[in-house]
């Protein structure tokens, strides 16, 4: 029988000769769980990468700001905005020209300016109704005290469009198309060269277009009035049906 040192001494053999005989096993082994673990971290931390990407796109969705968009103005409204400017209409501007809100702002301004006591409108005096919508939004722009970057550019537009010298919409982004029509209008005018304004002459383009559009306005007014006998036979004609239609 082996002694208790033998038997130490043997299993110290074998297991010495099992490291050598397996060695390359061992590291193979070894190789494996270690490239498994690291493949597993880098799969892991992939995975994760693409949660996060996808959870901040979500969420960068959920609180990204709606673009506004302006109503559209349609010809009904402008008349309802010349109603309510003039002191007629108190309504919603919503373009719905034969609700009770509208026809009886109609027949108030019939009656105010003499033109029968009917909710019925010439075609003239639509017209003239519908410009003064123009009108009345641009002395809102021109007298505005918005004084942010894109106000005063609503102003120059405003007051570039009274002039005859800008012809696109009014949005307050003054690019190449507002640079050219300043330029435009400083040629005419005689001032100096360039496509920008200096304050001065800021000044004089919104304080003349104020006072071009506020003639348009009481010219455009005191046509209105000047309506009574056409509007009153196209009342008779229509047995007070209001001529006008609501938007699609």
């Amino acid at each position: 029988m082996l002694g208790k040192k033998g038997v130490v001494l043997l299993l110290a053999g074998s297991l010495l000769t099992g490291n050598i005989a397996y060695a390359s096993f061992g590291d193979a082994v070894v190789g494996g769980v270690v490239g498994g673990v690291v493949g597993s971290v880098i799969t892991n931390e992939i995975y994760r990468g693409k949660r996060r990407h996808r959870s901040t796109k979500r969420r960068y969705k959920k609180h990204a700001k709606k673009r506004y968009v302006a109503p559209v103005m349609t010809s009904e409204k402008k008349l309802q905005k010349a109603l309510t400017a003039l002191g007629f209409y108190h309504g919603a501007i919503d373009g719905e020209v034969n609700s009770y809100e509208t026809r009886s702002a109609i027949k108030a301004m019939n009656s105010a300016y003499e033109m029968g006591d009917t909710a019925s409108l010439s075609p003239k005096a639509k017209d003239a109704l519908i410009y003064l919508g123009d009108l009345f939004a641009f002395d809102r722009a021109l007298i505005s005290k918005d004084n942010s970057k894109r106000g005063k550019g609503k102003k120059i537009q405003t007051a570039l469009k009274i002039h005859g010298f800008y012809h696109t919409k009014i949005d307050g982004v003054v690019g190449p198309g507002t640079r050219r029509s300043i330029a435009e209008y400083k040629a005419a005018k005689g001032l100096s060269y360039g496509d920008r304004l200096d304050f001065e002459e800021e000044y004089r383009l919104i304080s003349s277009a104020k006072a071009i559009n506020d003639k348009n306005i009481e010219e455009t007014v005191a046509s209105l009035k000047g309506n009574r006998t056409q509007n009153s036979s196209a009342a008779g004609s229509n047995s007070g049906a209001v001529i006008l239609q609501p938007a699609n």
